[in-house]
């Protein structure tokens, strides 16, 4: 370093004049006091002498500033290693320390456990509260660890809202109590100063073990948080194989729906929608189906909830709807067509807008499409929720409640919701002829629909037997396998074709009976 090599180049100058200065003042000074005469030569060396001492002076003032120069070096270069080590916001090592500290445990072949905390919910507190408030949380969930942990741990913050304790040879069972101790001690509420919030955190946890990289150990503890969180949150879960074998295959599965999204995949199937009164086909609930080229043909529920995770639920189902507005504007117009939207969806301020972009663009009539939402719903951003169901009917979509009965809605929540229909759901139809708690449920679901003039339709009817027992409730209309599963688009058009050409005989062909054998012959 260049203030290093001057510091000590002016240092050793200094020291040599300082050495010279002593050998001339051994012959300058005595004469001097003496009162001998100066001779020529001796008038050099006074010279010498007065010329050493003013060295003498600016080597130690450069040698001082030098040095002074080299402490706020230091200083700084300290305080840089310390920055680059710590995290600014809660004085806990980071990421960069806690691989460091990993790898020379994991160098020294010692055991261990490596836990990862990851606060729930957290965003929400920067919403509602301000980053402040976030910041004074995070601050106190650091010492809170510094307070829990051994003392020679090294504790840090990872990213965002995401902690890590390494506990050097500590055992099973004393990472447990660290990790039951965090918990128990993030239960209690905390005071941010204005406000007071509840937190949780889930934890995960894996053995530091031998011939493991840092980003093994760093990874499975990743695998036992995501199992935590799966739990329930606010609890800790270990590190097992099956668990990362199983988050492979989601993540796989993540990876397929994209690509299947990207390559047309996703379809809609449509499923007979009957008026129970009439026994007449009033259209069709679309549902998604999917077919993988690598994984079949696969209903809904093997990917909707991984749709929803990643937020490929959105993009997805615009897909399906924008298919089966095209397939439908081509019905006879007394047909309506169902679609789903995901509680998960309710997140995007434009999800009115992306629907109606399609409708448009579908040139189907805005009027002959229902909406349905589930009582999930309810538990995001009710304003915006409100506020999509608003921009949806204005155009003369209609909206219905979707599997009634198994969520959240309250019968004020419902009252004060603009829904145009209530679908009960197929757990309570399904059971009706066979438990009276069961059959009161419908009944008081179905009384609560007349009292606010909003249809029902029951879900799941797979009977006569069930059929028969709803005409009791005045269900409005009905779907199930008693009246057709869901079925392709190009069956639906085969169908519809031929309905058309039998309306006016009185029975339909032979060949037309055989050429339909999904569909029932009559509702």
């Amino acid at each position: 370093m260049r203030i290093a090599s001057s510091h000590l180049i002016t240092s050793c100058a200094t020291a040599a004049a300082i050495i010279l200065f002593v050998a001339l003042g051994s012959q300058v000074v005595p004469a001097a006091f003496d009162g001998l005469q100066v001779q020529a030569h001796d008038n050099a060396l006074s010279v010498a002498f007065i010329l050493n001492i003013a060295i003498i002076l600016f080597g130690w003032r450069r040698s001082k500033d030098l040095k002074e120069a080299l402490d706020a070096y230091d200083k700084a270069e300290r305080l840089a290693e310390r920055n680059a080590n710590t995290d600014p916001a809660t004085g806990l090592a980071n990421r960069r320390e806690l691989m460091s500290a990993l790898e020379l445990s994991l160098a020294a072949k010692s055991s261990g456990v490596l836990l990862l905390l990851d606060l729930d919910h957290f965003k929400r507190v920067n919403d509602l509260h301000g980053h402040l408030a976030g910041d004074k949380l995070l601050k106190i969930v650091a010492d809170a660890l510094v307070d829990e942990a051994p003392a020679d741990s090294c504790c840090a913050r990872i990213g965002g809202d995401e902690f890590a304790i390494l506990l050097d040879g500590a055992s099973a069972k004393e990472a447990e109590k660290v990790a039951q101790g965090i918990l128990s001690r993030l239960s209690k509420p905390v005071d941010l100063g204005t406000v007071r919030v509840f937190v949780s955190a889930s934890i995960g946890l894996s053995q530091v073990r031998k011939l493991q990289k840092e980003e093994d150990v760093l990874r499975e503890s990743d695998f036992a948080l995501y199992a935590a969180k799966r739990a329930g949150r606010n609890c800790f879960a270990w590190f097992d194989p099956e668990l990362e074998r199983e988050l492979t295959d989601r993540v796989q599965l993540e990876e397929d729906i994209r690509s299947g999204i990207e390559n047309g995949e996703f379809v809609p199937f449509f499923q007979p929608l009957i008026d129970l009164t009439s026994r007449e086909l009033v259209g069709f609930e679309a549902l998604a189906r999917w077919r993988s080229p690598t994984r079949g043909f696969l209903e809904a529920e093997t990917f909707i909830e991984a749709a929803e995770k990643t937020g490929l639920i959105g993009p997805l189902t615009i897909s399906v709807v924008e298919q089966a507005l095209k397939e439908a504007r081509d019905w006879p117009p007394h047909l309506k067509i169902a679609i789903n939207v995901s509680p998960v969806q309710f997140r995007d301020p434009q999800l009115a807008q992306h629907i109606m972009k399609v409708v448009t663009e579908a040139g189907f009539p805005a009027h002959r499409l229902e909406v349905e939402i589930t009582e999930a719903s309810l538990l995001e951003d009710r304003e915006q929720v409100l506020a999509t169901i608003g921009s949806l009917k204005n155009v003369g979509i209609s909206i219905s409640l979707d599997d009634f009965g198994t969520g959240y809605a309250s019968l004020s929540q419902v009252n004060t919701l603009p829904i145009d229909r209530i679908k009960i759901d197929k757990s309570f139809i399904s059971t009706i002829v066979k438990s009276e708690q069961t059959a009161a449920i419908v009944n008081t679901i179905t009384s609560l629909g007349h009292t606010l003039n909003v249809p029902i339709t029951a879900e799941g009817i797979e009977s006569e037997q069930v059929r028969n027992e709803l005409g009791k409730y005045g269900c409005a209309e009905g779907q199930g396998y008693l009246f057709g599963r869901p079925l392709s688009a190009d069956t639906v058009r085969t169908f519809l074709d031929m309905k058309e050409r039998n309306d006016g005989r009185e029975s339909p062909s032979e060949s037309e009976e055989e050429a339909r054998p999904k569909i029932r012959r009559s509702w």
